[in-house]
């Protein structure tokens, strides 16, 4: 088979300080080097992200919407290489094996897409390693073992399975939550409903609604070093509920409403049940003795602290326009 040419897409803005460790993992890679684009989608930076990233070879795209989710949506369009792979500026490729590892199963024919394994390293906070095991608190109690590749055997039974990856089965069965993130790696080429370029995760289901098939590769790890800590992963939630609550035609309701399934009925019990405390607990308690992962015992303080988050840009949505309330998600 011919070497395929692989595209990393980054959507960026003002990333000066995490940036250039991203692209130095892309670039120490075991493999030919012209085979790999980097494609960096900047939303409009003032901090020496272009200049940086024009000087380490990078292909610069002008993003006018600045968000990150349009942004890769842009440089797929553009990619000139056979795979293309979803990074933000805060994603290593944890060693030099990973291109190799993720770019194998798209020999197969009928495979579209390809997702690694997140992992955490000594440098990551506790809540760090805990959306990283587990994602967001709201999204693990509605998706459950769906929510991330490491426990689809939960969920999914295997449709196929070699030495270095396997394919899950989706058919009749609820969708998982994958998202175009974390360094998951794209078919070029595939077609994309128009209307969908702020939703990463309608390109996975579009997959597996067409009958293509989605890997995981386990050896291809990727570090996530997303936040210091849970105050700043607070600080970044809150404004995005806020945005959330203000537009009744943003996608996560709009994914919401048309569900008509248990996932719909525990996304509107979910504040209730992170702010009790105790059943978070029980959960905790039950998680931990099964996989033995210590970030189950983080489950009650990040549920509480989320819905907590929640609740109040509820309250300060409610007092500012009453008129546009809507239902806890």
């Amino acid at each position: 088979m011919r070497m395929l040419k692989v595209s990393f897409l980054i959507g960026v803005l003002n990333e000066i300080d995490r940036l250039p460790r991203a692209v130095d993992s892309i670039r120490k890679q075991d493999y030919p080097g012209e085979s790999i684009e980097i494609v960096v989608a900047d939303g409009g930076s003032t901090d020496g992200t272009i200049e940086y990233a024009e000087s380490a070879g990078c292909r610069v795209v002008h993003n006018p919407l600045r968000r990150c989710e349009p942004g890769l949506a842009l440089g797929y369009a553009q990619a000139s290489g056979d795979v293309a792979v979803f990074m933000a500026a805060d994603n290593v490729l944890h060693d030099e094996r990973f291109v190799r590892q993720i770019v194998a199963p798209f020999e197969d024919a009928n495979v579209a897409a390809a997702m690694p394994r997140v992992i955490n390293t000594g440098e990551d906070c506790i809540t760090t390693r805990y959306l990283n095991d587990f994602t967001d608190p709201f999204s693990h109690f509605v998706y459950g073992a769906s929510a991330n590749p490491s426990t689809f055997a939960r969920a999914y039974p295997v449709k196929r399975s070699t030495g270095e990856y396997v394919i899950y089965d989706f058919k009749d069965r609820p969708r998982p939550l994958v998202a175009l993130a974390q360094a998951m790696a794209l078919r070029t080429g595939l077609p994309r409903r128009a209307g969908t370029e702020e939703d990463d995760i309608a390109p996975i289901l579009d997959i597996v609604e067409r009958g293509g098939d989605i890997a995981y590769v386990p050896a291809a790890q990727v570090e996530h070093h997303s936040v210091a800590g849970l105050s700043d992963y607070l600080s970044k939630m809150g404004p995005r509920i806020a945005e959330r609550l203000r537009s009744s035609d943003h996608i996560t309701w709009k994914r919401i409403d048309r569900r008509r399934d248990e996932r719909q009925v525990r996304a509107y019990v979910w504040p209730f049940y992170a702010v009790s405390v105790i059943f978070p607990a029980m959960v905790a308690a039950y998680g931990l003795a099964r996989d033995r992962k210590l970030t189950w015992a983080y489950h009650p303080i990040i549920s509480f602290a989320l819905a907590s988050t929640l609740l109040r840009q509820m309250a300060l949505h409610a007092l500012a326009s009453p008129s546009r309330r809507r239902s806890p998600t």
